[in-house]
């Protein structure tokens, strides 16, 4: 199965956290052919500074488990989209779930998520 690993996913699989713990089933199941958005890997980064860990290593961890799918401007400007759609909904609905979305429908893969945002989408599947 193709998942994409959203950066809540990523993030608990290195906390080691019960949520990560479900997440590293899927992470680590040969099988499973996974992709991480660059805009994740950012996020990611973001979180490993504010905690003061090896992003380097994180990333290298990240490139050996999953492809990385790099976003384009057409499709930001479709998550725009998406997320003023969704923000009927979800006051807090973010462009980078919206992109998230979009790259789930062009790469027809599940969502690994832990974000509550997603829980109404299908091809979901939360830790």
């Amino acid at each position: 199965m193709r998942f994409i690993v959203d950066s809540y996913a990523w993030i608990e699989y290195f906390k080691g956290s019960q949520k990560g713990n479900k997440a590293k089933k899927i992470i680590e199941k040969k099988e499973n052919e996974l992709v991480t958005l660059d805009i994740c890997l950012a996020e990611i980064k973001f979180w490993a500074l504010q905690e003061k860990l090896d992003f380097a290593e994180i990333k290298r961890v990240i490139r050996a488990n999953s492809s990385i799918a790099e976003s384009s401007s057409k499709d930001w400007l479709d998550s725009a989209e998406v997320k003023s759609e969704k923000r009927k909904k979800h006051k807090n609905f973010g462009l980078v779930d919206a992109m998230l979305l979009i790259k789930q429908k062009q790469l027809n893969a599940i969502i690994l998520t832990g974000d509550k945002h997603f829980k109404e989408n299908r091809n979901v599947e939360m830790i």
